[in-house]
């Protein structure tokens, strides 16, 4: 892995061969060896944005990523996604922080579920990101909280009545044995014979074409 990119001199080339080529011959992905490199590299220019020293890019990195890459714009949304993606316990650098930084391999894990294919994988994600409480359902205030964003107006009323309406009707989809709750198993049995209800609390997942002009960006090409 010899001079990688020519933007970068000889010995930040060799800096990057040394602390990320062990990690990422270790990583399990979908990825192309190629493919890891260039998304690695990327990380890497990433975290030199926080000085010449640094291995690792920080939280608000990857909702910026989340943001720009790909257009994930709620904020609840984004920020649900990076607590998500940034745990890595395997990650035992004493200067990393779960809570301030997102190490490559959480990176890469973003990358990896983002171009899935895989309905499981995929469903499995966007109902992690609804669940920050991680108890496998969504209670009433849970929905509510989503549901309110999707409408706006001056009239409070009738707001509150379309939120109502809009509420009820994802528990009469979603809730099948009527308790009040959505587990994700109930969630999971509606995505799989109606996929595109799989983002019903708001959109997790980038556009088709959003994923392709990242996709020629960071050169994947599986």
């Amino acid at each position: 892995m010899k001079d990688l990119d020519l933007t970068l001199d000889y010995m930040e080339n060799a800096r990057f061969n040394y602390i990320f080529g062990p990690i990422i011959t270790r990583l399990e992905s979908p990825f192309t060896n190629t493919e890891l490199l260039c998304l690695s590299m990327i990380y890497h220019k990433f975290a030199l944005e926080n000085g010449p020293r640094s291995k690792f890019i920080t939280r608000v990195q990857l909702g910026n990523i989340l943001e720009l890459f790909f257009h994930v714009s709620d904020r609840d949304i984004n920020v649900s996604i990076v607590q998500r993606i940034s745990q890595d316990p395997e990650c035992v650098d004493p200067k990393f922080s779960s809570d301030r930084h997102c190490s490559l391999p959480s990176f890469i894990r973003l990358f990896a579920i983002y171009f899935s294919k895989d309905l499981e994988k995929r469903m499995h994600f966007v109902f992690s990101i609804y669940d920050t409480t991680d108890r496998g359902y969504l209670d009433r205030e849970q929905v509510v909280r989503f549901v309110s964003k999707f409408f706006d107006g001056d009239d409070e009323d009738e707001l509150h009545e379309l939120r109502g309406d809009m509420v009820e009707m994802i528990f009469s989809k979603f809730d099948l044995d009527k308790d009040l709750f959505i587990s994700i198993e109930e969630y999971s049995d509606c995505v799989r014979k109606q996929p595109m209800m799989m983002e019903f609390l708001g959109k997790v997942f980038p556009f088709n074409s959003q994923l392709e002009a990242v996709r020629h960006c960071v050169n994947i090409l599986s």
